[in-house]
């Protein structure tokens, strides 16, 4: 049966900037390091700062590398230096460090330390999501659904939030609900997903979850509601997310 589309276009522009908004797309540098697990095992400045890491990332430690940057572009022990940072930066980026490339993409994003630049900005970003981060997946993400000068791409933006959402990225699995409610990406809406991806959320206390789902719950009948409740319990597990969410497409 098609499905038509009843929310409004003053509705989905709201979702689309609480997508962005929450997506992180210009995700201050100084929160950056909290999704690097090495960074958060350990206290990056316990050691006396540059004077510690300074010699590790001359001799090439990617990791040194990233945390001088991290630390120049934050003013972390040292005087604020956004040019010096990405030079770190672009060190590890260059060696294939997704979480530098996240932080590159982002300066780009801002015109932190170089001439802001979106399309520098998309590509690097894309360079970290294809490395599995999932927070550069959720960036990369954000911008195919055509802001920040980007042109739309539903498809992409589906793709790099289902890979986000399936690492367990609360965010992307909000704005993947989104999508899925919106129909974006899709031939016609699915609120059998969106409720299924949404409703552990909701029960979470996540209100935008809660109203969105609302917003569409009228639209389901017991039969939908059924198949969502069902749908939910599988996608509580992240390791089978992605082959439920392709069940569901077969299926319909």
């Amino acid at each position: 049966m098609e499905r038509i589309n009843t929310f409004g276009a003053g509705r989905l522009a709201r979702a689309v900037a609480f997508s962005l908004a929450a997506g992180g797309l210009a995700v201050p540098l100084s929160a950056q390091a909290a999704d690097v697990p090495a960074a958060v095992a350990q206290d990056l400045y316990e050691n006396g700062g540059v004077e510690h890491w300074l010699p590790k990332a001359e001799k090439g430690d990617i990791f040194a590398q990233y945390v001088l940057g991290h630390m120049y572009c934050n003013g972390k022990m040292v005087e604020t230096n956004h040019e010096l940072g990405m030079r770190w930066y672009r060190a590890a980026a260059d060696a294939g460090f997704a979480p530098s490339q996240l932080a590159v993409g982002t300066m780009y994003f801002e015109g932190q330390g170089v001439e802001r630049d979106r399309a520098k900005a998309l590509e690097w970003f894309e360079r970290a999501a294809e490395k599995g981060y999932a927070r550069a997946q959720s960036n990369l993400a954000a911008l195919y659904l055509g802001e920040e000068g980007v042109e739309p791409d539903y498809d992409k933006a589906l793709h790099w939030y289902r890979e986000a959402a399936a690492q367990g990225h609360t965010v992307a699995r909000y704005n993947l609900g989104m999508m899925y409610a919106h129909g974006l990406g899709l031939d016609e809406p699915d609120y059998v997903a969106a409720y299924g991806l949404l409703s552990p959320m909701v029960e979470n206390g996540h209100r935008a979850a809660d109203e969105l789902m609302q917003s569409f719950l009228g639209e389901m009948d017991e039969q939908e509601l059924v198949a969502a409740r069902e749908l939910s319990k599988e996608l509580r597990a992240q390791d089978r997310m992605l082959v439920a969410l392709d069940q569901r497409a077969a299926s319909r």
